[in-house]
């Protein structure tokens, strides 16, 4: 539709001006539009007009009437909005827009008796692809782009139906493109080849596992007998694996996949969606690429140019706070968080001659509102149009990413203008994790090999979990395994076996070897109990208790006690034996001299709550207690905040609500925090500061889903730090 437009521009020689609407736009935005348009005798082309309120768009209607009424009169010039302007007669309006979808309105009958209506039909794909396809130089263009059509025709039929695939024209022409590319990299090359590996390689990312092999057996259909010679990824996979060594990660065969299926859909695309659950490598993929492709450019090689990424949550903030808003009062234009990040990729090449790749990355949900702003950013304009006015084009070397769980919620225009790698916690498995960890323990404790009981264990007891555990938060198998690494940590360091958690303490230990096995044997199988059965709820703990026992090699040297429940024991690291909970706290004696209200009498679930989160501090780790209300988690969280020693530990409470906003929450912290230097909060010197936030899932939900106040606080997790409203970076 827009292309329609802006190719009619062209043939009648009038300046075309592409602008996407958003619903934060006014009557006094669209009047100076209006102005621009009719003082020079431009064309404009609304993008996703049916976005506006449509109050403005009744004022709309006024402005466009005066506009077409002056016309008709064939004046000179004309009172408009309270400006007598000059009027070219070239001036006109064009509207696109797709009906019916999520955050659009109809459109008022006054506005719609202004304009003529046109419905586009699906245009013949197998024709424009021949067109690009000859202009690229290949000969056997016609034969070609039927079998691009069929591919996308099979898919559609057989695939199974994802929100994130597409097999639309914006999918055609990301293969044509890739098409090109190849031919004129390898232009004696036969076009069979170049073709498959473009529609493998613009697809591939894209699909479930279960889908590749009938995406194999389509295109094996199509292009019998052909067999693709592999990449040259040589080097690629050596800064890869340089890179992941550094930050302790594994290089598995299906991680090094995604990351080239990302490298090529960044050279196709420039914009494309990281999608799949937490802990299958999104931000992972990304920055391990991110380091190779600048190690790549220090080496001079493969011709790649260095790589800055720029991390935004588009849901901690606002969305007046993303993109700009208006002062309410004084009508003062303020950029936005993506405003001034977006210019600053986009200005790196064209002003101050640095031709690294910049990646703009949108770590958060993506929803029908925000997302939709993005549209002609994200197709062939590249232009980020804002409500000030202001149209910034992309940068020849920047890529916009979107890190997102789903796409539940988003609108098809979206999907179809991105290139998707699609991520699962299935192929990366829970394995790289153990590893990962093993290879950081000191060498005293690796010698134990600890990961082999782990191995020997976790596959059989998250089968159970999966199979008749009811959660009450739910979890993913990847979460319960990091849960036991981390928590076995903890228990280590707690114990002094690693090190001790004081200055100074990190002399490895001086204990014989046998009782050391035996100590790191007990407090893993401890650490499995509390991490892969410690999220199922009452009633569905024997059963896990069964499969925990029955997953535990028989030539265990501290087995569990047949007597009791795993839940109610742990296991004492100094005496190498399993306990009960109560014998690890002191006897209860009630005071005489204190109110009866504030006794807290220790039982055996508080005990081993208030351990478990003490555990958890020493090893620098957060943790989420949840649980039904009066079963006292704030009372026992508290109590062992509180005992933490003053000198070392300061501790910060607050409670979220219903109406609970992520900037309250923003400036609640910080006011807490000292500042540092510029960009850098924290506590005083040589203090840890620990938040306890109460009613962690109290803020109401957006209408498609999303807690700012929790992606604020996820944010900060993850990246360490958010976004300074007042300097917008």
């Amino acid at each position: 539709k827009t292309e329609t437009t802006k190719d009619l521009a062209k043939a009648v020689g009038i300046q075309c001006v592409v602008f996407n609407c958003s619903d934060g736009i006014d009557y006094l935005i669209m009047a100076k539009f209006f102005k621009g348009l009719a003082a020079t005798g431009a064309w404009a082309c609304f993008d996703e007009f049916n976005r506006i309120n449509v109050e403005v768009l009744s004022v709309v209607a006024q402005q466009i009437l005066t506009i077409q009424r002056a016309k008709a009169k064939m004046v000179k010039s004309f009172m408009f909005e309270g400006t007598q302007l000059p009027l070219r007669m070239s001036a006109s309006v064009f509207i696109t827009m797709n009906p019916g979808y999520a955050g659009r309105a109809e459109l008022p009958d006054n506005l719609k008796a202004l304009f003529r209506s046109c419905a586009m039909m699906v245009p013949d794909y197998a024709l424009i692809g021949e067109i690009l396809l000859y202009s690229n130089g290949y000969m056997e263009a016609r034969n070609l782009s039927r079998k691009i059509v069929q591919t996308y025709k099979l898919c559609s039929e057989q695939l199974s139906s994802q929100d994130h695939y597409d097999y639309g024209m914006r999918a055609v022409m990301a293969v044509l493109r890739a098409a090109g590319n190849l031919k004129r990299q390898f232009a004696e090359e036969d076009e069979n080849i170049l073709m498959l590996r473009s529609i493998i390689d613009v697809n591939l990312p894209k699909f479930l596992t279960h889908d590749i092999p009938l995406f194999e057996g389509i295109t094996s259909d199509l292009f019998p007998g052909i067999n693709l010679p592999p990449s040259d990824y040589d080097n690629l996979y050596k800064y890869c694996l340089e890179n992941c060594e550094k930050i302790n990660l594994q290089l598995t065969a299906s991680f090094f996949t995604k990351i080239c299926q990302l490298y090529e859909m960044i050279i196709v695309r420039h914009g494309l969606m990281l999608v799949g659950y937490s802990f299958s490598g999104k931000t992972a993929s990304y920055k391990v690429l991110m380091a190779a492709l600048s190690d790549l450019c220090e080496n001079d090689l493969n011709g790649e140019k260095r790589t800055h990424a720029h991390v935004v949550n588009p849901k901690s903030i606002t969305i007046g706070q993303l993109y700009g808003q208006f002062d309410p009062v004084t009508h003062e234009w303020s950029d936005g968080v993506l405003a001034v990040t977006y210019r600053h990729a986009a200005q790196q090449e064209t002003m101050h001659g640095v031709p690294d790749r910049q990646w703009v990355i949108f770590d958060g949900p993506v929803d029908a509102i925000w997302i939709e702003n993005m549209n002609t950013v994200l197709d062939d304009n590249k232009k980020l149009c804002l409500m000030s006015g202001e149209i910034i084009k992309m940068g020849p070397s920047q890529t916009m990413m979107f890190e997102v769980e789903d796409l539940s919620v988003a609108s098809p225009a979206t999907v179809s203008r991105v290139g998707i790698v699609f991520m699962q916690t299935v192929a990366l498995g829970w394995e790289p994790l153990v590893d990962a960890w093993e290879r950081k323990l000191p060498e005293h404790v690796r010698v134990h090999a600890p990961s082999k009981l782990l191995k020997a264990a976790i596959p059989s007891v998250l089968t159970a979990v999966r199979r008749v555990g009811r959660e009450i938060v739910p979890t993913s198998f990847m979460m319960l395994v990091n849960n036991a690494l981390h928590l076995l940590e903890g228990l280590l360091r707690q114990n002094k076996l690693i090190f001790g958690y004081a200055e100074g303490d990190a002399e490895p230990s001086r204990i014989p070897p046998a009782d050391f096995a035996r100590k790191l044997e007990g407090l893993a199988m401890h650490a499995m109990v509390w991490s892969l059965g410690g999220t199922a709820d009452e009633g569905t703990r024997p059963k896990i208790e069964e499969a925990l026992r029955a997953a535990m090699p028989a030539d265990l040297s501290t087995p569990f006690p047949e007597s009791e429940s795993l839940f109610d024991i742990c296991f004492d690291a100094s005496s190498c034996k399993w306990t009960s909970w109560m014998e690890t706290v002191p006897e209860f004696k009630v005071p005489s001299d204190v109110d009866a209200s504030s006794i807290t009498v220790p039982t055996v679930d508080s005990v081993r709550i208030a351990a478990t989160v003490r555990t958890l501090l020493l090893c620098k780790r957060a943790a989420l207690v949840c649980g039904p209300t009066g079963t006292g988690k704030t009372v026992t969280v508290k109590a062992e905040l509180n005992a933490l020693e003053a000198s070392k530990w300061t501790t910060q409470f607050f409670t979220f609500s219903a109406r609970t906003l992520a900037s309250q929450v923003q400036d609640i912290i910080e006011a807490k925090l000292d500042k540092r230097r510029k960009f850098v909060l924290g506590p005083p010197h040589g203090i840890r500061c620990i938040f306890l936030v109460d009613d962690l899932n109290m803020p109401v939900l957006e209408l498609y889903g999303a807690q700012p106040p929790i992606e604020l606080l996820r944010q900060w997790m993850d990246h360490g730090g958010w976004d300074d409203l007042k300097e917008n970076s």
